[in-house]
Protein backbone atom coordinates (compact mmCIF):
# COMPACT_ATOMS: atom_id res chain seq x y z
CA UNK A 1 0.00 0.00 0.00
CA UNK A 2 0.96 3.21 -1.09
CA UNK A 3 -0.15 6.88 1.26
CA UNK A 4 0.58 10.34 -0.71
CA UNK A 5 0.95 12.42 1.70
CA UNK A 6 2.19 12.83 5.47
CA UNK A 7 -0.41 15.14 7.04
CA UNK A 8 -2.92 13.80 9.55
CA UNK A 9 -4.77 12.37 7.19
CA UNK A 10 -2.33 9.80 5.30
CA UNK A 11 -0.35 9.25 8.74
CA UNK A 12 -3.40 7.80 10.07
CA UNK A 13 -3.95 5.58 7.47
CA UNK A 14 -0.46 4.74 7.46
CA UNK A 15 -0.48 3.97 11.16
CA UNK A 16 -3.47 2.02 11.25
CA UNK A 17 -2.68 -0.58 7.64
CA UNK A 18 0.73 -0.88 9.32
CA UNK A 19 -0.57 -2.11 12.73
CA UNK A 20 -2.88 -4.85 10.44
CA UNK A 21 0.45 -5.90 9.01
CA UNK A 22 0.77 -4.47 5.57
CA UNK A 23 3.71 -3.21 3.67
CA UNK A 24 3.27 0.28 3.66
CA UNK A 25 5.10 2.81 2.04
CA UNK A 26 4.13 7.08 2.96
CA UNK A 27 5.35 9.01 0.82
CA UNK A 28 5.42 13.12 1.16
CA UNK A 29 6.95 16.03 -0.75
CA UNK A 30 8.16 18.12 2.07
CA UNK A 31 11.48 18.07 3.61
CA UNK A 32 10.26 18.81 6.99
CA UNK A 33 6.32 17.28 7.57
CA UNK A 34 3.95 19.55 8.40
CA UNK A 35 6.31 22.57 7.41
CA UNK A 36 5.45 24.98 6.45
CA UNK A 37 1.82 24.86 8.89
CA UNK A 38 -1.16 26.07 6.50
CA UNK A 39 -3.78 25.47 9.56
CA UNK A 40 -5.52 26.68 12.10
CA UNK A 41 -4.00 24.35 14.63
CA UNK A 42 -7.01 23.87 16.35
CA UNK A 43 -8.64 20.61 17.82
CA UNK A 44 -12.29 19.26 18.79
CA UNK A 45 -11.85 17.81 22.32
CA UNK A 46 -12.66 13.95 22.54
CA UNK A 47 -16.05 14.27 23.94
CA UNK A 48 -16.91 17.25 21.22
CA UNK A 49 -16.32 14.70 18.42
CA UNK A 50 -18.13 11.87 20.22
CA UNK A 51 -20.89 14.27 20.18
CA UNK A 52 -20.91 15.20 17.11
CA UNK A 53 -20.29 11.63 15.50
CA UNK A 54 -21.36 9.20 17.86
CA UNK A 55 -20.50 6.28 15.98
CA UNK A 56 -16.71 6.84 16.52
CA UNK A 57 -15.15 4.46 18.76
CA UNK A 58 -11.19 4.82 20.27
CA UNK A 59 -11.06 8.07 19.73
CA UNK A 60 -8.35 8.56 22.86
CA UNK A 61 -6.16 6.19 20.83
CA UNK A 62 -6.96 8.41 17.55
CA UNK A 63 -6.13 11.96 19.26
CA UNK A 64 -2.99 10.31 21.14
CA UNK A 65 -0.60 12.92 19.42
CA UNK A 66 -2.78 15.75 19.34
CA UNK A 67 -3.59 15.56 23.03
CA UNK A 68 -0.02 14.69 23.68
CA UNK A 69 1.33 18.50 22.05
CA UNK A 70 -1.66 20.42 23.03
CA UNK A 71 -0.82 24.08 23.55
CA UNK A 72 -4.18 25.22 25.59
CA UNK A 73 -7.36 24.44 26.54
CA UNK A 74 -9.85 26.45 24.62
CA UNK A 75 -13.39 26.09 26.29
CA UNK A 76 -15.43 29.00 24.42
CA UNK A 77 -16.15 30.23 20.61
CA UNK A 78 -16.79 33.91 20.21
CA UNK A 79 -18.38 34.57 17.25
CA UNK A 80 -18.29 38.62 16.04
CA UNK A 81 -20.99 39.56 13.80
CA UNK A 82 -20.22 42.46 11.47
CA UNK A 83 -21.37 45.24 13.87
CA UNK A 84 -19.14 43.99 16.99
CA UNK A 85 -21.98 42.15 18.19
CA UNK A 86 -20.87 38.89 20.34
CA UNK A 87 -21.95 36.03 20.87
CA UNK A 88 -20.34 33.01 23.16
CA UNK A 89 -20.73 29.52 22.33
CA UNK A 90 -19.67 27.10 24.57
CA UNK A 91 -17.12 24.27 22.65
CA UNK A 92 -14.34 22.37 23.88
CA UNK A 93 -11.54 22.47 22.40
CA UNK A 94 -7.84 22.98 22.04
CA UNK A 95 -5.01 24.05 19.77
CA UNK A 96 -1.29 22.66 19.05
CA UNK A 97 1.81 23.04 17.50
CA UNK A 98 0.45 21.78 13.86
CA UNK A 99 4.27 20.71 12.93
CA UNK A 100 4.80 19.01 15.85
CA UNK A 101 1.54 17.36 15.28
CA UNK A 102 2.25 16.07 11.85
CA UNK A 103 5.57 14.61 12.91
CA UNK A 104 4.56 12.69 15.97
CA UNK A 105 1.66 11.27 13.66
CA UNK A 106 3.71 10.23 11.20
CA UNK A 107 6.16 8.91 13.74
CA UNK A 108 3.25 7.03 15.01
CA UNK A 109 3.20 5.09 11.20
CA UNK A 110 7.00 4.53 11.37
CA UNK A 111 6.49 2.58 14.75
CA UNK A 112 3.90 0.51 13.52
CA UNK A 113 6.12 -0.41 10.62
CA UNK A 114 5.52 1.90 7.93
CA UNK A 115 8.40 3.25 6.00
CA UNK A 116 8.36 7.19 5.10
CA UNK A 117 9.83 8.63 2.36
CA UNK A 118 10.59 12.39 2.39
CA UNK A 119 10.77 14.71 -0.50
CA UNK A 120 9.06 12.95 -2.34
CA UNK A 121 6.51 14.18 -4.92
CA UNK A 122 4.32 12.04 -6.76
CA UNK A 123 4.42 13.55 -10.46
CA UNK A 124 1.53 10.89 -11.54
CA UNK A 125 -0.30 7.87 -10.71
CA UNK A 126 -1.12 4.96 -13.33
CA UNK A 127 -2.77 1.64 -12.03
CA UNK A 128 -0.94 0.40 -9.78
CA UNK A 129 2.43 2.80 -10.26
CA UNK A 130 3.57 5.43 -8.46
CA UNK A 131 5.40 8.08 -10.21
CA UNK A 132 7.91 9.92 -8.66
CA UNK A 133 11.28 11.79 -9.10
CA UNK A 134 13.14 9.11 -6.89
CA UNK A 135 11.66 6.32 -9.19
CA UNK A 136 8.23 4.70 -9.46
CA UNK A 137 7.13 2.67 -6.78
CA UNK A 138 4.04 -0.17 -6.99
CA UNK A 139 0.95 -0.78 -4.42
CA UNK A 140 -2.35 -2.50 -4.51
CA UNK A 141 -4.31 0.24 -2.91
CA UNK A 142 -2.80 4.26 -3.28
CA UNK A 143 -4.03 6.51 -0.38
CA UNK A 144 -4.71 10.23 -2.12
CA UNK A 145 -4.01 12.11 0.92
CA UNK A 146 -2.39 14.92 -0.89
CA UNK A 147 -4.68 17.95 -0.47
CA UNK A 148 -7.26 20.02 -1.97
CA UNK A 149 -5.61 19.66 -5.53
CA UNK A 150 -4.52 16.10 -5.40
CA UNK A 151 -2.03 14.31 -8.03
CA UNK A 152 -3.54 11.00 -7.18
CA UNK A 153 -7.20 12.31 -7.84
CA UNK A 154 -6.64 14.14 -10.84
CA UNK A 155 -4.31 11.40 -11.95
CA UNK A 156 -7.12 8.06 -11.69
CA UNK A 157 -9.80 10.68 -12.73
CA UNK A 158 -11.73 11.60 -9.60
CA UNK A 159 -12.77 15.08 -8.43
CA UNK A 160 -11.19 18.02 -6.64
CA UNK A 161 -13.31 19.48 -4.06
CA UNK A 162 -14.20 22.63 -4.28
CA UNK A 163 -12.09 25.12 -2.21
CA UNK A 164 -11.43 28.66 -1.39
CA UNK A 165 -8.22 30.37 -0.84
CA UNK A 166 -6.68 31.02 2.97
CA UNK A 167 -3.99 32.70 4.80
CA UNK A 168 -2.71 32.48 8.83
CA UNK A 169 -0.02 33.25 10.59
CA UNK A 170 1.68 33.19 13.84
CA UNK A 171 1.52 36.10 15.76
CA UNK A 172 3.57 36.52 19.48
CA UNK A 173 1.37 38.45 22.23
CA UNK A 174 -1.05 38.33 25.31
CA UNK A 175 -4.44 36.10 24.40
CA UNK A 176 -7.00 34.89 26.32
CA UNK A 177 -8.27 31.32 26.33
CA UNK A 178 -11.01 32.02 23.83
CA UNK A 179 -11.42 31.34 20.24
CA UNK A 180 -12.44 34.38 18.28
CA UNK A 181 -14.59 34.09 14.79
CA UNK A 182 -15.12 37.11 13.29
CA UNK A 183 -17.74 37.67 10.41
CA UNK A 184 -18.23 40.24 7.83
CA UNK A 185 -17.01 41.73 4.49
CA UNK A 186 -13.65 41.54 6.43
CA UNK A 187 -13.58 38.04 4.84
CA UNK A 188 -16.43 37.90 2.65
CA UNK A 189 -18.15 33.88 2.29
CA UNK A 190 -15.70 32.96 5.33
CA UNK A 191 -14.11 34.34 8.32
CA UNK A 192 -11.01 35.42 10.00
CA UNK A 193 -10.17 33.74 12.99
CA UNK A 194 -8.02 34.04 16.48
CA UNK A 195 -6.89 31.03 17.83
CA UNK A 196 -4.45 31.10 20.81
CA UNK A 197 -1.98 29.06 21.92
CA UNK A 198 -0.58 30.54 25.05
CA UNK A 199 1.96 33.46 24.14
CA UNK A 200 1.32 33.54 20.55
CA UNK A 201 -1.61 32.76 18.50
CA UNK A 202 -2.71 31.46 15.37
CA UNK A 203 -4.15 34.41 13.09
CA UNK A 204 -6.09 33.82 9.93
CA UNK A 205 -8.17 35.07 7.73
CA UNK A 206 -10.24 32.45 4.99
CA UNK A 207 -13.15 33.31 2.28
CA UNK A 208 -15.42 31.51 -0.11
CA UNK A 209 -15.00 29.72 -3.29
CA UNK A 210 -16.17 32.51 -5.35
CA UNK A 211 -13.89 35.17 -4.40
CA UNK A 212 -11.24 36.73 -6.76
CA UNK A 213 -9.90 39.74 -4.71
CA UNK A 214 -6.77 40.18 -2.93
CA UNK A 215 -6.02 37.80 0.09
CA UNK A 216 -2.54 39.16 1.51
CA UNK A 217 -4.85 42.92 1.35
CA UNK A 218 -7.59 41.38 3.79
CA UNK A 219 -5.55 39.78 5.90
CA UNK A 220 -3.43 42.70 6.29
CA UNK A 221 -6.36 44.55 6.71
CA UNK A 222 -7.29 42.91 9.81
CA UNK A 223 -4.17 42.60 11.25
CA UNK A 224 -3.92 46.02 11.34
CA UNK A 225 -7.24 46.72 12.65
CA UNK A 226 -6.15 44.62 15.74
CA UNK A 227 -2.90 46.23 16.22
CA UNK A 228 -1.37 42.32 15.36
CA UNK A 229 2.09 41.95 14.65
CA UNK A 230 2.38 39.10 12.72
CA UNK A 231 5.19 36.42 11.70
CA UNK A 232 5.42 34.84 8.29
CA UNK A 233 2.43 34.19 6.75
CA UNK A 234 1.25 31.24 4.68
CA UNK A 235 -1.76 30.41 2.53
CA UNK A 236 -3.16 27.69 0.37
CA UNK A 237 -6.45 25.86 -0.29
CA UNK A 238 -9.54 25.18 1.93
CA UNK A 239 -12.33 22.78 1.00
CA UNK A 240 -15.60 24.45 1.81
CA UNK A 241 -18.38 22.56 0.08
CA UNK A 242 -17.70 18.84 1.62
CA UNK A 243 -17.15 15.72 0.29
CA UNK A 244 -16.48 15.07 -3.28
CA UNK A 245 -19.24 12.83 -4.51
CA UNK A 246 -16.52 9.88 -5.28
CA UNK A 247 -13.55 8.61 -3.15
CA UNK A 248 -12.73 5.56 -4.54
CA UNK A 249 -12.18 4.44 -7.72
CA UNK A 250 -9.73 1.15 -9.47
CA UNK A 251 -7.19 0.82 -6.65
CA UNK A 252 -7.25 4.42 -5.39
CA UNK A 253 -9.18 5.68 -2.62
CA UNK A 254 -9.30 9.79 -1.34
CA UNK A 255 -8.83 11.00 2.70
CA UNK A 256 -8.83 14.32 4.11
CA UNK A 257 -8.32 17.67 2.28
CA UNK A 258 -7.98 15.47 -1.21
CA UNK A 259 -11.93 14.11 -0.59
CA UNK A 260 -13.26 17.31 1.10
CA UNK A 261 -13.55 16.14 4.46
CA UNK A 262 -14.09 19.32 5.85
CA UNK A 263 -16.58 20.61 8.22
CA UNK A 264 -18.25 23.36 6.14
CA UNK A 265 -19.61 25.92 8.96
CA UNK A 266 -16.03 26.14 10.80
CA UNK A 267 -13.33 24.76 8.31
CA UNK A 268 -12.16 22.33 10.97
CA UNK A 269 -10.38 19.27 9.20
CA UNK A 270 -8.02 17.46 12.05
CA UNK A 271 -10.74 15.17 13.80
CA UNK A 272 -12.35 14.17 10.36
CA UNK A 273 -9.62 13.65 8.59
CA UNK A 274 -8.29 11.41 11.23
CA UNK A 275 -11.21 9.01 11.43
CA UNK A 276 -11.36 9.06 7.59
CA UNK A 277 -7.92 8.47 7.36
CA UNK A 278 -8.03 5.21 10.07
CA UNK A 279 -10.87 3.99 8.40
CA UNK A 280 -9.15 4.17 5.08
CA UNK A 281 -6.14 1.82 6.74
CA UNK A 282 -8.23 -0.46 7.99
CA UNK A 283 -10.55 -1.04 4.81
CA UNK A 284 -7.10 -1.04 2.88
CA UNK A 285 -6.19 -3.99 5.58
CA UNK A 286 -9.40 -5.76 4.79
CA UNK A 287 -9.19 -4.92 1.02
CA UNK A 288 -5.57 -6.82 0.88
CA UNK A 289 -5.83 -9.64 3.57
CA UNK A 290 -9.83 -10.59 3.47
CA UNK A 291 -10.54 -9.70 0.42
CA UNK A 292 -13.40 -7.19 1.06
CA UNK A 293 -13.81 -4.52 -1.82
CA UNK A 294 -12.19 -1.17 -1.84
CA UNK A 295 -15.53 0.25 -2.15
CA UNK A 296 -16.29 -0.78 1.13
CA UNK A 297 -14.31 2.49 2.18
CA UNK A 298 -16.72 4.63 0.44
CA UNK A 299 -19.80 3.47 2.11
CA UNK A 300 -17.88 2.88 5.45
CA UNK A 301 -16.74 6.81 6.03
CA UNK A 302 -19.98 7.96 4.85
CA UNK A 303 -21.86 5.96 7.57
CA UNK A 304 -19.51 7.66 10.33
CA UNK A 305 -19.13 11.05 8.88
CA UNK A 306 -21.36 12.24 6.10
CA UNK A 307 -24.52 13.06 7.82
CA UNK A 308 -22.53 15.79 9.61
CA UNK A 309 -20.58 17.18 6.97
CA UNK A 310 -23.76 16.95 4.72
CA UNK A 311 -25.52 19.07 7.31
CA UNK A 312 -22.99 21.70 7.41
CA UNK A 313 -22.84 22.04 3.58
CA UNK A 314 -26.59 22.94 3.83
CA UNK A 315 -25.75 25.20 6.71
CA UNK A 316 -22.87 27.13 4.37
CA UNK A 317 -25.26 27.00 1.60
CA UNK A 318 -27.84 28.95 3.82
CA UNK A 319 -25.22 31.69 4.89
CA UNK A 320 -23.95 32.29 1.78
CA UNK A 321 -27.20 33.77 1.00
CA UNK A 322 -26.39 36.62 3.80
CA UNK A 323 -22.25 36.98 3.32
CA UNK A 324 -22.91 39.72 0.45
CA UNK A 325 -24.36 42.48 2.23
CA UNK A 326 -22.98 43.36 6.32
CA UNK A 327 -27.15 44.12 6.65
CA UNK A 328 -28.18 41.33 5.50
CA UNK A 329 -25.81 39.59 7.73
CA UNK A 330 -26.18 41.33 11.10
CA UNK A 331 -29.89 40.25 10.62
CA UNK A 332 -29.55 37.29 9.79
CA UNK A 333 -27.11 36.49 13.37
CA UNK A 334 -29.22 37.96 15.41
CA UNK A 335 -32.38 35.55 14.17
CA UNK A 336 -29.58 32.46 14.58
CA UNK A 337 -28.63 33.45 17.86
CA UNK A 338 -26.14 31.70 20.28
CA UNK A 339 -28.15 28.16 20.31
CA UNK A 340 -28.34 27.78 16.70
CA UNK A 341 -25.03 29.58 16.30
CA UNK A 342 -23.54 26.67 18.73
CA UNK A 343 -25.74 23.91 16.81
CA UNK A 344 -23.83 25.58 13.59
CA UNK A 345 -19.96 25.29 14.80
CA UNK A 346 -21.53 21.16 15.52
CA UNK A 347 -22.96 21.07 11.74
CA UNK A 348 -26.18 20.29 13.85
CA UNK A 349 -29.90 21.11 12.24
CA UNK A 350 -30.63 24.98 12.24
CA UNK A 351 -34.59 24.59 11.98
CA UNK A 352 -37.42 22.21 11.60
CA UNK A 353 -37.72 21.15 8.00
CA UNK A 354 -39.41 23.63 5.75
CA UNK A 355 -37.82 26.33 7.56
CA UNK A 356 -34.68 27.02 6.14
CA UNK A 357 -36.04 26.86 2.36
CA UNK A 358 -38.47 29.36 3.58
CA UNK A 359 -35.70 32.07 4.33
Amino acid sequence: MIVVGAGPAGSTAARYAARRGLKVLLLDKRKEIGVPVQCGEYVAENNEVRAIFPTVTDVDDLMEVPHRVKQIDTPLIRIWSPKGRVYDVPFHGYTVRRDKMDQGIAEQAVREGAALLKETPVLRVRGNEVFTPRGTFEGEVIVGADGPRSTVAQSVGLPWPTSAPAMSTTADGSFSNVTDMFFGNLAPGGYAWIIPKGSCANVGLGTWEHFHGNLRQLFDKFLTARDIRPGKATGGYVPVLGPVERTVKDRAILVGDAAGMVMATNGGGINVCMIAGRIAGMTAADHLLGGVPLDAYEQRWRAVLEGPLDQGVQIKKLADRFFGSDRLLEAAMVLLGQRRMGRAIRCQRLFRPGVAEAL
